[in-house]
């Protein structure tokens, strides 16, 4: 009998601890889940926000230096030339470009690359002894803007270079003439990731698209990786030397064609390394893969956590199991102190259960301080204009110059932050659930009047005068109403704040409204301010980035406007520095 009862509380004993172990295991590997996850969407956010950096000094070299009069009145000839005449247009096209190209490679840029209608190389600025070659099997993208005569952009292998290009169309008097390449190398991309964000990265290139397309020449500067699709750059290897992960190699490369970005821990070395799919713009493959790691200690020290957790649990389920054997066993022995221990049980199973509850209550403490770090990157900048705008309505009170116009402003600037504070969550979760604000079709000239009427009072306190410059017939756009009202005034209250601060003798904006070529409309912004330093030119989107005291200003707004006005109403916002100020393009589709 005795032998009976303790086999079976051998066997309770050992499945329970069984199922412990199981749901820890379980609960370890959703933990590990959940925060590759969270790794893979930050990384691939930081690694679309360096993409976009290139992006935008891309389309500012195509604006400023390249779709110029002076450029395309050079190159417009050269397709219907003969090779003599062809290479007289190639040698001052260079020499036109050769200083411009020089400096803009301070800015990382590493081609710029002219080519004919029919996808012939005509001049490689980093090359130009090569040329003549047809790059329509080798360059789907330069195929594609050719045929197609629009603007794309992506990462592509080439001839000599690999890395992100921007291909823009070129047209001399509506006439297509050919087209242009600025592009990125795959080394600027790492170096950006370092200097920003203190990751280490590296890239693989697919192999057959490098043996496909590079000149026999340059296929030296690819070496063979552990995933034996892909080749590693030699340049890049000097950046970063990467971990070499032998084992699942084949697993790891069927999950990158997958073509979406993951990430795996590398116990070993204790790093988070994400892998991000870079897709061909034109065939949608996957080419290329940016490898980012960063060191992380979150994983093991959660490990430890649920190691320690797990060891209490098995101590207090150990504990009323030898004392619910003890008790059965001596049961005959013990009737008088059964009562006794009976409490004696109950009390141990309570101290255990509010150790077990004080450890996950710390461990779901944890969780929350994550997510409310998360939260704070998203509303420090918020909170700072709405702390500064009621201090400034503080400080105007004090001092007797609180008028109803100021009064209004502040209270609108607080409102505003915080509606923006609230739509941050609403727009979070839109990305979650794929939502979207409802789109609305408006008269652009009565809205810029609504917005001039509101800020009117404030803009002629500071003796500033807001000019309109109206094409008479109406022109009609559909956006997102409130999106848009937040890119106009954040451009009208950055160009009033210089006017004050510069003080010229006749402070004044200018704003105009008129149709463009391919059925948009064009709203422009002009103040007399000076213009924008030319060492600050191409920060005047970034986040955080201001010229005003930290007090006054926060440094998101042309973010967020360059955000709302290319990611959200898929249209273009830029600016160019006048001979007395600078001028901001606003460029949205129109409708009816």
């Amino acid at each position: 009998m005795k032998k009976s009862i303790l086999s079976k509380f051998i066997f309770i004993y050992l499945f329970s601890i069984l199922v412990i172990i199981t749901i820890f295991y379980l609960s370890h590997k959703t933990t590990i889940k959940k925060h590759l996850e969270i790794n893979t969407k930050e990384n691939y956010l930081e690694y679309k926000s360096a993409y976009d950096r290139n992006k935008q000094i891309a389309d500012l070299i195509f604006e400023a230096e390249i779709n110029s009069n002076e450029i395309l009145s050079i190159f417009k000839d050269a397709y219907s030339s003969n090779e003599k005449e062809k290479n007289q247009i190639r040698k001052k096209l260079y020499k036109a470009l050769e200083e411009k190209y020089f400096k803009l490679k301070a800015f990382n840029l590493k081609q710029l690359h002219f080519h004919l209608p029919n996808n012939d190389s005509f001049l490689r600025m980093h090359r130009p002894d090569k040329y003549g070659d047809n790059l329509s099997e080798v360059r789907e993208t330069i195929k594609y803007v050719n045929e197609n005569k629009k603007y794309i952009h992506g990462f592509e292998e080439g001839r000599i270079f690999n890395g992100f290009r921007f291909v823009y169309p070129l047209f001399f008097r509506n006439t297509h003439i050919g087209s242009v390449e600025i592009s990125f190398s795959s080394l600027t991309m790492i170096k950006a990731i370092k200097k920003t964000y203190n990751k280490n990265s590296h890239f693989l290139i697919k192999k057959d698209i490098v043996n496909k397309k590079v000149f026999d020449s340059e296929k030296k500067n690819y070496i063979a990786s552990p995933y034996k699709e892909f080749y590693y750059e030699k340049a890049l290897l000097d950046m970063h030397k990467p971990i070499i992960i032998k084992e699942n190699s084949e697993i790891l490369t069927k999950k990158i064609y997958e073509g979406e970005p993951f990430s795996i821990f590398l116990e070993k070395f204790n790093i988070v390394k994400t892998f991000i799919p870079i897709k061909n713009p034109i065939s949608k493959e996957v080419v290329a893969v940016l490898c980012i790691c960063k060191k992380d200690s979150l994983i093991n020290k959660k490990l430890e956590e649920m190691i320690v957790i797990f060891i209490f649990t098995l101590l207090a389920i150990s504990s009323i199991f030898y004392l619910f054997f003890l008790q059965k066993k001596t049961n005959e022995k013990l009737k008088k102190i059964n009562d006794t221990l009976d409490r004696r049980i109950e009390l141990e199973i309570k101290r255990n259960r509010k150790k077990d509850i004080s450890l996950l209550k710390q461990s779901k403490m944890a969780s929350i301080t994550e997510m409310l770090a998360h939260i704070a990157h998203q509303w420090r900048q918020p909170l700072n204009v709405i702390s500064t705008s009621s201090s400034g309505l503080i400080l105007h009170k004090e001092m007797g110059k609180l008028d109803d116009e100021s009064f209004d402003l502040y209270t609108k600037s607080i409102n505003e932050q915080a509606q923006y504070l609230s739509k941050t969550i609403d727009k979070f979760k839109e990305f979650v659930d794929d939502q979207e604000e409802e789109c609305k079709s408006i008269c652009l000239q009565d809205k810029l009047n609504e917005i001039i009427d509101i800020v009117k009072v404030n803009f002629e306190n500071e003796g500033i005068k807001i000019i309109r410059k109206y094409q008479k017939e109406n022109l009609y756009t559909t956006v997102k109403v409130g999106d848009l009202i937040q890119v106009i005034l954040n451009i009208l209250n950055n160009a009033k704040d210089a006017l004050i601060k510069n003080k010229p003798k006749n402070k004044e904006i200018i704003i105009a409204v008129k149709r463009k070529k391919h059925k948009n409309v064009l709203i422009t912004i002009q103040d007399n301010a000076g213009g924008i330093a030319p060492e600050f030119e191409e920060k005047v989107f970034d986040p955080y980035f201001t010229t005003k005291h930290e007090s006054l200003g926060t440094g998101i707004s042309l973010y967020l406007s360059y955000e709302i006005i290319t990611n959200q109403e898929k249209g273009k916002i830029y600016f160019k520095n006048k001979a007395n100020g600078a001028k901001f393009y606003i460029e949205l589709e129109e409708t009816e």
